[in-house]
């Protein structure tokens, strides 16, 4: 019997296919910090990754399997970060008192899989330059994970460990007392 179910796992866990891209759909980050007073900011954002792709799965010696997003993630970071600051009571402009440079470096799922079992490790690094009056301040934010389970990943799996590092890099700009003050 143990053979049986054994067999029926191969070949479930072997026709299992990834997509082509991922849903990113980060959620709204939760902040307790707020603005003293309705400072301008003007949020400009890049994107310099090295690799476009979101997850790249590592299954043996063949090639790897590169999985993009459905939407872009520095739009999507951008975003997340015009809306917090927004809702902690910054004034969005185009032309801000306070100028911040949002800079998309890295965001990746590594997957080593093989037919029993997967490992993943995720990453997302951004930095901001914020400017205001002749000063300057830059910070740099990471996140990362580490995910292991059975059998091969699953896509849902994978869209989860992408918005998680994006909502920790969000949470982490949004939280930040040094960004917070220097804005102030």
């Amino acid at each position: 019997m143990k053979n049986v179910l054994f067999a029926a796992a191969l070949v479930l866990s072997g026709c299992a296919s990834h997509p082509q891209s991922l849903i990113l759909a980060p959620t709204e980050p939760m902040s307790g910090l707020s603005a003293a007073h309705a400072t301008s900011v003007e949020l400009t954002s890049t994107d310099h990754r090295t690799d476009t792709f979101l997850v790249r799965i590592q299954d043996g010696d063949g090639p790897a399997q590169l999985i993009n997003a459905s939407s872009n993630p520095r739009a999507l970071l951008e975003s997340g970060l015009r809306d917090g600051l927004s809702r902690q009571g910054y004034a969005m402009s185009g032309q801000g008192q306070v100028r911040m440079a949002l800079t998309l470096e890295e965001l990746l799922v590594d997957v080593d899989q093989s037919t029993m079992r997967h490992t993943a490790n995720s990453r997302a690094t951004a930095t901001l330059v914020v400017e205001q009056d002749n000063r300057q301040l830059v910070k740099r934010y990471q996140a990362r994970g580490e995910l292991k389970g059975v059998l091969k990943v699953e896509s849902s799996v994978l869209e989860r460990e992408v918005n998680d590092r994006l909502n920790q890099l969000l949470n982490a700009m949004l939280n930040d007392p040094e960004l917070h003050q220097f804005i102030q």
